[in-house]
């Protein structure tokens, strides 16, 4: 088969294509349609009468006054690996302590820090806390 190809070339010419570069470019170039420049040549604003909005003009009334802002509040953050408080053992908490203020106020930062943190749940030494 190889050797048919190369036969070929020998009795028959090779096919050679002329294009006319030029003619094809005339031709491109008429069928362009004319992009018209700006009507105006002053790039400035239309109106100036207005003033531009100041950042420190905010609105400090009405109800969308806190929509959005978000509550700051002081949890704790999540201790990194290697401190000290994830090292020492956590105390147990008295079962009748649970009820307390102070047990119910960690358990409420530890839900907050939990929903804000990217994961599922969370220990009190975790925060900084050393209860079990």
């Amino acid at each position: 088969m190889e050797l048919l190809h190369k036969f070929s070339f020998r009795f028959l010419p090779p096919v050679t294509f002329n294009f006319n570069h030029t003619r094809l470019a005339s031709l491109y170039l008429s069928t362009r349609f004319p992009i018209p420049g700006p009507a105006f040549s002053d790039p400035g604003p239309l109106f100036t009468s207005r003033r531009p909005l100041s950042s420190s003009v905010v609105s400090k009334a009405g109800w969308f006054l806190g929509l959005g802002e978000r509550k700051k509040t002081s949890l704790p953050e999540i201790v990194k690996a290697g401190d000290p408080v994830l090292h020492e053992p956590a105390k147990e908490v008295d079962p009748g302590e649970i009820g307390s203020e102070r047990i119910q106020n960690i358990i409420a930062d530890m839900v907050g820090v939990m929903r804000m943190a990217p994961g599922v749940g969370l220990a009190a030494p975790q925060i900084g806390i050393p209860l079990r």
